[in-house]
């Protein structure tokens, strides 16, 4: 499946897995590019509710801000990602 073949609701779910990936390991360049292309891809789709796309461009404009280093790598924080342990 291209990228561009992918319906809204399978976009809606990679994004959602890389945002709670980045926030629990951190972000990288390929999580990013990721990201950008998925949120890209929905804020383009015709017929999307106006709030909804408004989020999402908003959303984009802040990951497009975002630069990382070529050589970053995800972080696994004992605490942050077993299950039942969180910092708040």
């Amino acid at each position: 499946m291209e990228n561009s073949d992918m319906s809204v609701e399978l976009r809606l779910a990679a994004v959602i897995h890389l945002l709670s990936s980045s926030a629990l390991r951190g972000t990288t360049l390929n999580k990013t590019e990721a990201l950008r292309a998925h949120l890209r891809g929905i804020a383009m789709q015709d017929g999307l509710n106006p709030y909804l796309k408004s989020t999402l461009q908003e959303v984009l404009g802040g990951w497009e801000a975002v630069q990382c280093h070529p050589n970053s790598v995800p972080v696994d924080f004992y605490p942050m990602t077993a299950p039942g342990c969180h910092v708040h």
